[in-house]
C-alpha cells in the first residue's frame, strides 16, 4: 500500500476536525518545499503598489537597518 493510500485510510476514521489539521499540515509542506520560483511570485509587490514600493524593499525586509 502507498504512503498516500495510508493517509487516506486513517484520515477517513478522524473527525472532520483532525481531518482538516491534516489537510493543514499538507498543504503547509507543500508550500515549505515549493521551488524559489514560487517564492519570488510571493514576495512579489501587489501591482497596485508598483511605483510605491522602494526598489530595495525586500533587503529592508530581510536586513533591519540599525
Amino acid at each position: 500500500m502507498r504512503i498516500a493510500d495510508k493517509i487516506y485510510e486513517m484520515v477517513q476514521h478522524m473527525p472532520e476536525e483532525r481531518a482538516s489539521e491534516v489537510l493543514d499540515f499538507v498543504e503547509f509542506l507543500q508550500q515549505k518545499y515549493s521551488t524559489s520560483s514560487q517564492t519570488q511570485k510571493i514576495l512579489k509587490p501587489l501591482p497596485a503598489l508598483e511605483g510605491f514600493v522602494p526598489s530595495g524593499w525586500k533587503d529592508a525586509i530581510y536586513e533591519p537597518e540599525y
